[in-house]
């Protein structure tokens, strides 16, 4: 941080030994601004949507940024102006940031190794979108209605940020047939709370499910992997359900770290890994992403191949 900083040294000296964080598991991130509330009334943003100004994709977007909480412009493009040109699609999100359908939330890190091209800006749903939901669709907000929203940190934001990405890559790449954000799992008096819980079909026509837990570096994550690493285990055990255990980290050293918990744990043989670095790697497809380490070392699977 600026603070903490010696004034004396030269910019560039301090640049070169500042650690590079990943873009979205930085300790230094912070929220720069957050657009303001719209305070459209609904027969205004009722008579946009007859008159066609609200259209049938925007209110899709609304409805999937409800369930997808957060979203970066890349990947709104990726699921909705396939094809379109970015020009195009940003006047398009201007429209429905003026109409209040989405706000921004602007973030940037203390970390002098971050550009303001590394930070993009979150969308959520904006007051009209909550509106809409609510009025047109018949659905509770409830917490997530931005005028009475609980206070959410980055790195809880930027877990939301990483299983889009994933999801999207897998909806492009896989056959993805179910996806659910924060299923609460029981087993008898104990519940856990993965990212995620998905299924995907194999190549050989059969389901195969997964749950995922996304971790950001919050100073606790690796106790909390534990307690999620004994559940799951437990789970499997009693239930004896048949599933994989996904976790998402930022970076090959954390995914290390994380082996070394899971094997600990005793549940190496139904756990696999996949990080940010590989996700955003133009050069893998996500279908070849996946891994588990044996001997210290990655060893990638192939979902395209139905031996897996």
């Amino acid at each position: 941080m600026e603070g903490n900083i010696s004034p004396l040294l030269q910019p560039e000296q301090t640049g070169e030994v500042l650690i590079k964080y990943p873009a979205f598991d930085d300790p230094f991130a912070y929220v720069k601004s957050v657009d303001p509330l719209t305070r459209h009334q609904y027969y205004y943003i009722e008579r946009l949507i007859g008159n066609n100004w609200i259209t049938e994709r925007d209110l899709l977007i609304v409805k999937t940024l409800f369930v997808h909480r957060w979203m970066t412009f890349t990947q709104i493009c990726d699921l909705f102006f396939e094809g379109t040109d970015r020009p195009t699609v940003r006047r398009r999100i201007r429209k429905l940031l003026k109409y209040g359908l989405l706000r921004t939330i602007t973030w940037r890190s203390y970390s002098k190794t971050k550009s303001k091209a590394a930070c993009p800006s979150l969308y959520e749903i904006g007051a009209s979108g909550a509106d809409i939901l609510n009025f047109k669709y018949g659905m509770r907000v409830g917490a997530r209605d931005p005028r009475t929203a609980k206070a959410t940190d980055l790195n809880y934001k930027f877990k939301y940020i990483l299983t889009n990405e994933l999801y999207i890559q897998m909806k492009r790449e896989l056959q993805l047939m179910h996806f659910e954000f924060t299923p609460l799992v029981y087993l008898g008096d104990d519940l856990q709370v993965p990212t995620a819980r998905y299924i995907l079909r194999t190549p050989d026509g059969g389901d195969l499910e997964f749950y995922l837990i996304c971790h950001r570096d919050d100073g606790k994550w690796t106790k909390t992997l534990r307690f999620q690493v004994e559940f799951f285990k437990k789970l499997m055990n009693e239930t004896k359900q048949q599933f994989i255990l996904v976790i998402l980290v930022s970076d090959d050293t954390k995914a290390a770290l994380a082996n070394k918990i899971v094997q600990l744990g005793g549940f190496a043989d139904y756990t696999w890994f996949v990080t940010d670095n590989d996700l955003y790697n133009p050069n893998l497809m996500l279908a070849t992403s996946f891994f588990d380490i044996e001997n210290d070392e990655k060893q990638y699977f192939d979902l395209r191949s139905e031996s897996n």
